[in-house]
């Protein structure tokens, strides 16, 4: 993907909310491309493999493990990692809080736009769509 102004603006916007929630950011390059990103909870930490071989968009990965860190169940899990077919518990709740997070940031013209933009795995459409429309308040 092309790192183009928009794409800068998001990822400052995520690195900043960090930052402002005490959470580190670890960009490892030094990572095998099957080892997934990882959202350490107790820690407060989320390591991205910026090698990770995997067809979602690198922005939405960090929304998704920063969203285990700030929204989810402390008490639940004390280590994530990411996967894009995540469907249960608090998987499918940071997958929901990244969607509400991105939008939040930057909100598309469409879901389409969305799931295009950040390779959102097609299963979540409905959550795109609904939270677009509860985003999308026309005046």
């Amino acid at each position: 993907m092309i790192k183009d102004y928009l794409y800068t603006q998001i990822i400052s916007s995520l690195e900043d909310l960090a930052y402002d929630k005490n959470v580190s950011i670890i960009n490892a390059n030094d990572l095998s491309d099957n080892v997934p990103d990882t959202a350490l909870v107790n820690t407060r930490a989320v390591i991205m493999n910026v090698k990770f071989d995997i067809n979602v968009e690198y922005l939405y990965r960090m929304a998704h493990e920063l969203s285990h860190i700030l929204y989810g169940d402390r008490e639940a899990q004390a280590v994530y990692q990411f996967s894009e077919y995540g469907k249960r518990g608090e998987e499918l709740l940071a997958h929901r809080n990244a969607i509400r997070m991105l939008m939040s940031i930057e909100m598309p013209s469409s879901p389409l736009t969305f799931m295009n933009y950040y390779h959102v795995p097609s299963w979540l459409e409905n959550d795109v769509v609904r939270t677009y429309n509860e985003l999308n308040i026309v005046e």
